[in-house]
């Protein structure tokens, strides 16, 4: 059978063998953004922090900030009294310092006054005419935070290739940076098929199904920063496919193409890749289940990459999560070659697996911690709004049992 897939590669040595024969990272394309438009993109350059953060000593708690030592030893049985020395106003930079014996009152975010390295809490002093009773002692720096103490200047706020997203966004804007440039590859899906149809098509003519890859692919690229353009279906008819290939291909950097596993149309897209400039077809056949009819290929002088991946949708996401993603990263040079979270976690029941491919199985994470393999064929669709994650199974490992640490690839 000509389509048949003979040769498998493993899915880690795709990816290190494609980084080191394509050169990897490439140069991309840098699109310069308000800070607002690039949420959900990748930065296109390091960005360091150009000012310590916060930029002054403030306080963390209402309360009378002092000197340390004053406060030292303090009990609600043997309280100490502190002259009190004023007020510190909101916004306002103090034009005074304290000296030994001395308190002043001071508001949450309020700039520590000269002198003062600590703040007692408003709730452990009580004001008796000009005296601050103190009722508990404090420390070095207790209830405050110090000037570049939480971002230091010249500190990395974001990698190359880092998203920005809730975790990175307050830090960005804390240090003023209000416009930045992001990544900007043009990233193109072409779904593939003649049984596959538009999702606008209400009535299903016979053998029929509406387009799901194209439209799970857009979305799972967007979770993980790369925005993509769903460029709609392409038949399965020898030249006609090939004029859409061509096409796209000509107006992105980077091709999705999704199905095309049938074993004539699969083997007139291998010869297309093939036929690209060198280094041309790279990958034929994936060790891994479900996705092992994936092909990858590239035109390293155009800097232009194509991925064709399975048609049935529990695969297509599986290898789009397991080796597009990461091979996009390794693209763009990002030190963090991982999308989502890569841990070990315990069985709650039996996993059966077989020794040669490796295998990413669904599987829904538990309250307890453990995490459950959800049964699902290539073909399933609903499977991937339970699924927390896959359990990723070694191409040396048999079945694992209820209670054994398992590889999980979690998408959050």
């Amino acid at each position: 059978m000509a389509g048949f897939v003979k040769e498998v590669t493993s899915r880690r040595s795709a990816l290190e063998d494609i980084s080191k024969r394509l050169l990897f990272p490439w140069e991309y394309p840098v699109r310069e953004l308000q800070l607002g438009e690039a949420v959900g993109k990748r930065s296109a350059c390091e960005i360091i922090n150009d000012m310590p953060y916060p930029p002054f000593c403030r306080s963390l708690r209402d309360g009378y900030a002092v000197r340390h030592g004053d406060a030292a030893g303090a009990t609600p049985g043997t309280p100490l009294f502190l002259t009190k020395r004023g007020e510190v106003l909101m916004g306002q930079d103090p034009d005074f310092g304290i000296s030994s014996s001395e308190a002043v009152l001071i508001p949450t975010g309020g700039i520590l006054p000269e002198g003062a390295d600590a703040v007692v809490m408003l709730e452990d002093t009580e004001l008796a005419g000009g005296w601050i009773e103190v009722r508990r002692g404090v420390q070095a720096g207790e209830n405050i935070i110090f000037k570049g103490e939480e971002i230091p200047q010249g500190e990395r706020l974001l990698a190359a290739g880092g998203m920005v997203d809730f975790q990175t966004i307050g830090m960005l804007a804390t240090a003023g940076v209000s416009r930045l440039p992001v990544i900007g590859l043009k990233i193109s899906i072409l779904s593939t098929g003649d049984e596959i149809v538009p999702v606008e098509m209400k009535e299903l003519p016979p053998g029929c199904l509406r387009d799901v890859n194209g439209w799970n692919l857009k979305a799972l690229l967007s979770r993980y920063g790369f925005e993509a353009e769903y460029r709609g279906i392409a038949n399965d008819d020898g030249a006609e496919f090939e004029r859409r290939f061509h096409e796209e291909l000509a107006g992105c950097d980077l091709l999705i193409l999704s199905g095309g596993s049938s074993v004539g149309v699969r083997d007139h897209c291998s010869e297309m890749l093939a036929s690209l400039p060198e280094p041309g077809l790279l990958v034929r056949g994936l060790n891994i289940v479900p996705g092992k009819p994936t092909l990858i290929a590239a035109d390293a002088a155009a800097k232009k990459l194509v991925v064709s991946l399975p048609g049935h949708p529990l695969s297509c996401l599986t290898v789009a999560f397991t080796v597009l993603l990461p091979l996009l990263l390794r693209r763009i040079g990002s030190e963090n070659a991982v999308c989502g979270t890569r841990t070990r976690l315990p069985l709650s029941r039996d996993l059966a697996a077989r020794t040669g491919p490796e295998e990413f199985v669904p599987c829904v994470l538990g309250a307890d911690g453990s995490v459950a393999p959800v049964a699902a064929k290539s073909g399933y669709i609903s499977v991937l709004a339970k699924a927390s994650g896959l359990i990723c199974v070694p191409e040396d490992r048999e079945t694992i049992r209820a209670g054994e640490d398992a590889e999980v690839w979690l998408w959050q």
